[in-house]
């Protein structure tokens, strides 16, 4: 009969992570954010040890850099030290964030750390009470892409009762992600391994459940685009049964906010809403950052928005929550759409609005066109690079502004 095992499964602990698109928060409040990813390995040993697993994966993007700070590896190896002493090992490989630094191997690991070192796959045996329980298959980057599918390289050398493979990658033709070591699912699934813990994707997902083929999600967000829960998966694998329980680890959290304005007619009465909201966010998240959406408004939340009049507001509800132990930071307010104004039936007409509009309808090239800003020598250190969802929102707030400023004003 098998022996159960118990182990960690995490990935993208971007460890150092800069968070170069928060640099405008208050310098407190950036420090908080700075150290979140450290707090976030904190507590990434901390599960580990109440759990009282065998061993920890680590699947990629450790750091967020391929030269790491001496602080970031010295961090590392503290928590190292930490699993040593309760006799959990720790299995590591390297992602395109990473890609191998053979500086990094000049540091003396505790012996319980094995480290994948080629972008060959290979493979370590676990044992337990000195007997041979399972294989840990991976390889890691050496440089910082690779295009090729590893899949081919994953094969079970040994007769231990599991066998687990990592694999920082992506499947093939995804488009929402850079695509790394690229592979099928149906690839993975046929190789006959009990466990694949994969990396590189950040948001947390189960691919499939028999074998199981699980992306564990970064362990804390590091920006807008990584709202919700960021943390670990806690595997348990036996001879007839799998178990998966997902164990957040974020210090800080991102969350995008809708908020019903269906009573509020006054500003006074919009701080008091958003400030019961932010106040609720507090208590059920702990310290966040946040983006709100407006709905359900009238007439004059448009005018407030547009003449930045909510930005007063906002300001001045992040200024107290400031003092908070377990603040919240109001990242960005936008308005939901509402049909007041029937924009294709003014992009038809023959006037200067009209015309207007009709040029966002023209082919041309978003980062051609901005490219002035986005290579401005101050501006370049505040900005991330768009997806194509935010291009399209960035070109539909310049519409509905448009409107606003040469229309809807013109009525008041």
């Amino acid at each position: 009969m098998q022996e159960n095992i118990s182990f960690i499964h995490c990935a993208d602990l971007h460890i150092d992570s800069p968070f170069v698109g928060l640099s405008y928060l208050p310098n407190k409040l950036l420090q908080e954010v700075k150290k979140s990813t450290f707090d976030a390995l904190n507590r990434l040993v901390e599960t580990a040890i109440a759990k009282q697993v065998d061993f920890v994966l680590m699947v990629g993007d450790i750091f967020d850099q391929t030269v790491q700070s001496v602080y970031a590896q010295m961090q590392f190896l503290k928590a190292c030290e930490v699993l040593e002493k309760e006799n959990i090992m720790v299995y590591v490989s390297f992602g395109n964030h990473d890609y191998l630094n053979r500086n990094l191997l000049t540091f003396q690991f505790p012996d319980n750390v094995r480290l994948f070192t080629e972008e060959n796959v290979q493979s370590f045996i676990f044992e337990r009470d000195q007997k041979q329980v399972a294989t840990i298959y991976g390889f890691s980057y050496l440089q910082r892409a690779v295009i090729e599918n590893k899949t081919e390289q994953y094969k079970i050398v040994s007769d231990t009762p599991y066998h687990i493979a990592m694999l920082h990658g992506s499947v093939a033709q995804q488009t929402d992600h850079d695509t790394y070591a690229p592979f099928q699912l149906s690839e993975l699934t046929e190789k006959g391994f009990d466990y694949w813990a994969l990396g590189h994707i950040h948001k947390r997902q189960q691919l499939k459940n028999d074998p199981p083929v699980v992306y564990a999600g970064n362990t804390q967000g590091r920006s807008k685009k990584e709202t919700g829960e960021k943390g670990c998966y806690h595997v348990e694998l036996g001879e007839n049964s799998n178990s998966l329980t997902f164990c957040p680890l974020q210090v800080i959290r991102f969350e995008d906010i809708e908020v019903d304005l269906k009573m509020c007619t006054s500003l006074q009465a919009l701080e008091q809403i958003v400030d019961e909201e932010v106040q609720q966010i507090a208590t059920l998240f702990g310290k966040s950052v946040i983006r709100l959406r407006f709905y359900n408004y009238i007439e004059d939340v448009e005018t407030w928005y547009y003449e930045e009049m909510l930005t007063d507001v906002i300001e001045f509800i992040n200024e107290k929550m400031m003092s908070y132990q377990d603040w919240v930071w109001i990242q960005e307010v936008k308005l939901s759409k509402q049909n007041r104004t029937d924009k294709e039936k003014l992009r038809q007409g023959e006037d200067f609005l009209g015309e207007l509009l009709r040029t966002f309808d023209e082919d041309k090239d978003f980062d051609e066109t901005v490219k002035s800003v986005w290579k401005h020598r101050q501006a370049r250190k505040f900005l991330e690079k768009l997806t194509d969802e935010e291009k399209m929102e960035v070109k539909t707030e310049a519409e509905n502004l448009l409107i606003y400023q040469l229309l809807r004003k013109e009525e008041r």
